[in-house]
């Protein structure tokens, strides 16, 4: 079976495991040993419990993709042009240690309580976090502060922001850019209903094999690998400019914080369900992820939780959307 058939097996059927590690063999037919073992292992450690085993091969993944080896995963384009990852189902450790370097102490530490957690449904989430084009092509406008009619605009003078991701939106206006994709026809035809992913699903996504490490690529992060600080760069750059992550999404840490769907309740974690946790009922603010461009490597942690009043907007605020997948039916 051809690698473009079982691709398309895996978006019909996300939950056929062998369908996963049949990416592998496919890769080892055409010759790509490397990324036919990141393959193989990114669907074996999905698995695996907490231990010896499990942390030997997020280890290799690591190294895999520090080698620069790109990981094999099912996509689709939506009818914006947005690329999305199929992101399978799984057991992984959220939160951090108490010894990781950077945990905060105050407020949020409940919110870092290491616990595992299984996500049972598979899910789409945007390859990118969405861009300044993307946005105004659906919503009639760029609110982006790094745009040439922003207020930052001398900051990009002669530069094509396009790709940049959008800033300056609140959660209300992702959540309505989410509703309006879901609205369009092609979308309504394809099934996909898109929002925003739950703290839970964006630190799964982000960990993507890696879930005893403080970043995705291990136990640090450079500005080599990330729009950080330590990156130089002073504001956003265009997305996918930077290494991807075990499932292939780009930008997970840096470049600009992302919206999550969850109320912030710092005691969560202690009382939250083991599946699919999908945040308090309610609350005063929501939770943003994965650091930004003004921030330091620590800030950046993949389970750093940081918090925003809903209807505020920052110059490093941003976000990605989901799209559910429908329930595989048998033939």
């Amino acid at each position: 079976m051809s690698l473009e058939a079982v691709l398309a097996g895996l978006h019909a059927n996300p939950s056929d495991e062998l369908g996963w590690l049949a990416i592998a063999d496919c890769l080892e037919e055409q010759g790509d040993p490397q990324r036919a073992e990141l393959a193989r292992l990114s669907a074996q450690v999905r698995s695996m419990k907490a231990g010896t085993r499990r942390k030997q091969t997020e280890d290799r993944i690591i190294e895999l993709l520090a080698a620069g080896v790109k990981p094999c995963v099912p996509t689709i384009t939506n009818s914006l042009g947005m690329p999305l990852a199929l992101i399978p189902a799984g057991t992984f450790l959220m939160g951090s240690p108490k010894r990781e370097s950077g945990r905060t102490n105050g407020a949020r530490a409940g919110n870092e309580e290491q616990h595992e957690v299984e996500i049972t449904r598979p899910f789409y989430l945007g390859v990118f976090a969405i861009t300044q084009d993307e946005y105004r092509t659906l919503m009639g406008k760029n609110p982006a502060y790094f745009s040439p009619s922003g207020t930052g605009k001398d900051d990009v003078a002669g530069l094509d922001t396009d790709r940049f991701p959008v800033e300056q939106v609140t959660w209300n206006n992702a959540v309505s850019f989410c509703q309006k994709l879901s609205e369009r026809a092609a979308e309504k035809k394809a099934g996909r209903v898109y929002r925003l992913p739950t703290e839970a699903e964006w630190e799964y996504a982000c960990r993507a094999g890696a879930a005893g490490r403080p970043f995705h690529c291990g136990a640090a992060l450079t500005g080599a690998q990330a729009n950080i600080v330590l990156a130089k760069v002073e504001r956003p750059c265009p997305v996918g400019q930077y290494p991807p992550n075990g499932f292939g999404l780009y930008d997970m840490h840096g470049n600009v914080w992302e919206w999550c769907a969850d109320w912030f309740d710092k005691n969560y974690y202690k009382k939250s369900p083991a599946t699919d946790p999908s945040g308090p009922a309610d609350g005063l603010v929501r939770i943003v992820r994965g650091g930004s461009w003004q921030n330091e490597s620590i800030q950046c942690r993949t389970a750093n939780c940081g918090v925003w009043n809903p209807a505020n907007r920052d110059l490093d605020l941003g976000f990605r959307v989901v799209a559910a997948v429908a329930p595989h039916r048998a033939s």
